[in-house]
């Protein structure tokens, strides 16, 4: 179980609690840099940023921190996830190895770190690919934050794998969205259920179908994810969208092609993920699948325009990926 504090902590959760905590405790400095070994024990942080692009490959960095002593480390936060693999088979320890080698190139003094709970670094064979490891609980110490004790938290949910309590009116409600898609909307296609089953917890409000069944890959384009949300607590509209993976920094450098504004698209940030969103209907999983076939055909309904602008106006995003470089220049 996770402590009912902090339900589910994600990754970004935990790159801001490492942030704020090394920011404003120089004993949790200490105690970091100390792991890291002698040359860094008389160095202090200096700064912090967070989901900086890597050098040479797709995706981002989790924390890159600025030493007084000139070193800069890449850092790679963990809590239970696995490692991402790009399309070309790039896996993130590669991926900051290539980093590390093209800063170094360049005369940049730079090291990789994974910084994870003792449990992920003790099971996880590819930790020893990182030149440093660092455990949540050696930073720690006997910190009393709501920074430090986040990270406690994610050490208990690191240590404990998630099952999913399951949820009728959730069930009901997935089992009969997957119905009414199966009758109106066969180009439309449902991911698997990840609990098995018809096994959904409460949390469950996100409808996730198959981009490699839907989606036509456009050369020098990640291909997105595709999802409806039932609800979301970060803006006052439910969503469709396709997602871009590690994209979401370039959201407001350019304005979105004028094709996906046509069919009544936005960008939106999620996550770390570029949204390519229509607004659509609030859905309540919590009461009847009937009733809201319309909200749900609704959203459907933005799914399919996507889909459909994706697979023959898609390259549209990748113009517009390169006006934000250019803006960025």
């Amino acid at each position: 179980m996770t402590d009912p504090q902090f339900p589910r902590i994600s990754e970004a959760q935990a790159d801001r609690a490492i942030t704020d905590l090394l920011q404003a405790s120089p004993v949790a400095q200490k105690r970091f840099l100390a792991v890291l070994g002698p040359e860094f024990a008389d160095a202090s942080v200096v700064e912090i940023s967070r989901q900086r692009r890597h050098a040479v490959d797709t995706g981002s960095i989790d924390l890159v921190m600025r030493l007084s002593s000139g070193w800069q480390l890449l850092v790679e936060n963990k809590i239970d996830a696995g490692w991402s693999v790009t399309r070309d088979g790039q896996t993130q320890p590669l991926r900051y190895a290539r980093t590390i080698s093209a800063l170094e190139a360049q005369g940049h003094k730079v090291r990789s770190v994974l910084i994870a709970p003792l449990s992920y670094l003790q099971a996880s064979r590819n930790a020893s690919e990182f030149q440093h490891n660092v455990a949540y609980e050696q930073v720690i110490g006997d910190e009393r934050s709501v920074e430090a004790e986040l990270l406690r938290a994610a050490i208990v949910q690191a240590a404990t794998p998630y099952e999913a309590v399951p949820n009728a009116l959730s069930g009901d409600f997935f089992t009969g969205y997957a119905n009414l898609i199966a009758r109106e909307y066969p180009a439309l296609v449902l991911k698997r259920n990840p609990n098995g089953g018809e096994t959904r917890p409460s949390g469950s409000r996100t409808f996730y179908f198959e981009a490699k069944r839907m989606l036509r890959n456009h050369p020098g384009l990640p291909l997105p994810r595709i999802s409806v949300q039932a609800w979301d607590s970060n803006a006052s509209m439910a969503s469709a969208k396709l997602m871009i993976a590690d994209w979401a920094l370039h959201a407001l450098q350019a304005p979105p092609p004028a094709s996906l504004r046509a069919i009544g698209g936005y960008l939106r940030p999620a996550g770390r993920s570029l949204g390519l969103t229509i607004d659509t209907p609030r859905l309540e999983t919590q009461s009847a699948f009937v009733g809201q076939e319309d909200a749900v055909r609704a959203g459907l309904n933005a799914v399919a325009r996507l889909v459909d602008w994706w697979n023959v106006s898609g390259a549209d995003i990748l113009d517009w990926f390169r006006q934000t470089q250019e803006f960025r220049a």
